[in-house]
């Protein structure tokens, strides 16, 4: 077509029906004003042609560019207050035309985004809105590096493409919030569903840990004291009793209430209540490193934050420590095991790490354990990671969250 000629009502017909044809099976905004740049500059001029559409409560909008390209488009969202084309989308005017932009006060207020109409010498431009049922949802824009370009013909025109836009745009947002809603729901049933198995294997396995501290009652302490009862009744026999003959059985009473105090500091966490968190992750390793051929390390720069976590959580992330250390303890083969208590943006940040054979090659022995720890960790809120250390050897096990008890002072 000639440069700013105005196309007879059937060759504008024909001309539309192409665009409707070019939108066909578009499934997304960039895509779709690609497939109509080539029809829309038959019937209006352009170096740079956008569609811009309004977030669903219009505060922000995205713009889709085709011809040339600007920091208009390359931006994930910008404010509506701060677009050169604001009473468009608010619906204060039916249109703008300009013949030139970078002379328009309309285009040059305070805090506008206008950079792009500078760096690109974008002169005379054309704005019209797209409606659906009667509210903006947008704007179509055409501009030119030439002046004094448009007409009220070009914007009846530019406001036809718009009018067939506009539905089509509309659909893709809407496909668009379904398919996220989807997406969302799906997550949250899923989180849901993973929540309600990991609530079940941790009953599952507090009623182990039930089981167990059954048979250590009744296979060690139950054992001790029946040998004891025997060997008191023997000394009833005695006319006469020495401190030789007491010594045993003193030390077997000795021996079965140490025993009773390991049988209730695994199934409580006495350590953590009476000192704090550091004291009772230090005792672990502490155990750990007398039952094993591995040193440990505590390093703590989070100071006492984690003590002024509520009760529930605190033993929560003591129960993955200790989990975690145990199958380093027991599966790593390491020859080091590190506990760090870190403060990081805000958060509280544990992670346990070993050099030995690495997750990939025990996490089949202990995906049980692993389940547990991650259930844990989603239930009181922690994120949850596990995989090989910075330096790429053994493997570490870290868990993040925020503490309740400092987000309110920090409030």
């Amino acid at each position: 077509m000639a440069e700013n000629a105005n196309p007879d009502d059937d060759t504008m017909l024909q001309h539309l029906v192409r665009i409707s044809q070019a939108l066909a099976g578009q499934l997304d905004f960039q895509a779709a004003i690609h497939a109509v740049a080539r029809e829309v500059r038959e019937i209006l001029r352009y170096d740079h042609l956008d569609i811009c559409l309004l977030s669903r409560n219009g505060e922000t909008l995205l713009a889709y560019e085709t011809g040339l390209h600007t920091s208009w488009g390359s931006l994930d969202e910008h404010m509506t207050y701060r677009s050169p084309i604001r009473t468009v989308l608010w619906g204060e005017v039916p249109y703008i035309v300009t013949p030139d932009a970078t002379v328009d006060d309309r285009f040059l207020f305070e805090g506008a985004m206008n950079h792009p109409i500078f760096d690109a010498r974008l002169r005379s431009r054309l704005h019209v809105p797209l409606r659906v049922q009667g509210a903006v949802i947008g704007a179509l824009s055409c501009s030119t590096h030439e002046a004094d370009v448009y007409t009220m013909e070009d914007v009846r025109a530019g406001q036809h493409v718009a009018d067939l836009l506009a539905p089509y745009c509309f659909a893709l947002r809407k496909a668009e919030q379904a398919k996220a809603s989807a997406i969302v729901e799906a997550e949250a049933r899923a989180r849901e569903e993973g929540l309600r198995l990991g609530a079940l294997r941790l009953t599952e396995e507090l009623e182990h840990e039930r089981q167990r501290i059954g048979m250590d009652l009744h296979d060690q302490v139950l054992a001790d004291l029946t040998r004891l009862l025997h060997g008191v009744s023997r000394l009833r026999e005695e006319p006469a009793l020495t401190g030789a003959q007491l010594d045993p059985i003193a030390a077997d009473l000795r021996a079965s209430m140490q025993e009773i105090r390991r049988i209730i500091d695994d199934a409580r966490p006495n350590v953590l209540q009476l000192f704090g968190f550091e004291h009772a992750v230090e005792d672990l390793l502490d155990r750990a490193a007398r039952s094993g051929s591995f040193v440990t390390r505590l390093e703590n720069t989070a100071g006492q934050a984690l003590d002024e976590a509520p009760d529930p959580l605190k033993v929560a992330l003591f129960r993955i420590v200790q989990e975690a250390l145990n199958n380093a303890a027991n599966h790593a083969s390491a020859s080091e095991i590190v506990v760090r208590l870190a403060e990081q943006e805000g958060r509280i940040v544990i992670s346990i790490t070993d050099d030995g054979v690495g997750y990939a090659a025990r996490a089949p022995r202990r995906l049980g354990g692993i389940a547990n720890m991650r259930t844990r960790a989603q239930l009181v809120g922690a994120d949850f990671a596990i995989g090989a250390p910075p330096d790429g050897h053994g493997t570490q096990v870290t868990i993040a969250i925020h503490i309740p008890a400092r987000l309110e002072a920090a409030q």
